[in-house]
């Protein structure tokens, strides 16, 4: 039986995802991870086996982190915009947090379509997700869109993309006398608010 030192594992898997999501599954190093971590590559190895083990622990956790933001479109305290509003708020607050982790997810979902399926059923036990509380609002008429996968897709995309091209962006921002901000997310902010309500017409 492994004695497991939680300050350890704690160290190991925030080095693990600092790893991870600089250079994803195949790109990382067990070695990188131990020196991120300040321990050595046979204590690594006896918390984690390989680097499959470790990389399926981070991306479940990364899972679980982003699909909680889901959470709140079963609250069913707040009207649907409110919903929408809220769940906007939650992925902006998470990717400003986690810049890295739209892309990293995009990739190993990419990678391994039947692992981020598996994690996904897991992960919103039974919760809504956007997509669906949508096409059910629809259906019930609380809302009138044209197409709901098209808002979906618009609406995810003016969360995620700012943050997936973050490196790009400051370069232009730079060459331009420039840059991204605070006060640049807070007008991203506004603007999807401000699309939300145009897009979402309550009935």
């Amino acid at each position: 039986m492994k004695l497991i030192d939680s300050s350890t594992e704690h160290k190991i898997l925030e080095a693990a995802k600092t790893e991870f999501l600089e250079f994803g599954l195949y790109g990382a190093r067990m070695q990188n991870i131990a020196n991120r971590a300040g321990i050595n590559k046979a204590l690594l190895h006896y918390y984690f086996r390989n680097k499959e083990k470790l990389f399926d622990k981070v991306f479940e956790s990364a899972l679980e982190r982003y699909f909680s933001n889901m959470d709140i479109m079963s609250d069913d305290r707040l009207d649907f915009k409110e919903r929408v509003h809220g769940l906007a708020d939650r992925f902006l607050d998470f990717l400003n947090e986690y810049p890295q982790m739209a892309l990293f997810l995009i990739k190993e979902v990419s990678a391994n379509q039947i692992l981020f399926i598996e994690k996904v059923d897991k992960n919103l036990r039974g919760n809504k997700t956007l997509l669906s509380a949508l096409l059910d609002a629809q259906q019930k008429g609380v809302v009138s869109l044209e197409n709901p996968m098209v808002f979906f897709v618009q609406l995810i995309s003016m969360c995620t993309y700012p943050f997936v091209a973050k490196p790009l962006f400051t370069v232009i921002a730079e060459r331009n006398e420039t840059s991204w901000n605070s006060d640049s997310l807070t007008e991203l902010r506004a603007s999807i608010h401000s699309f939300i309500d145009h897009q979402l017409n309550l009935a």
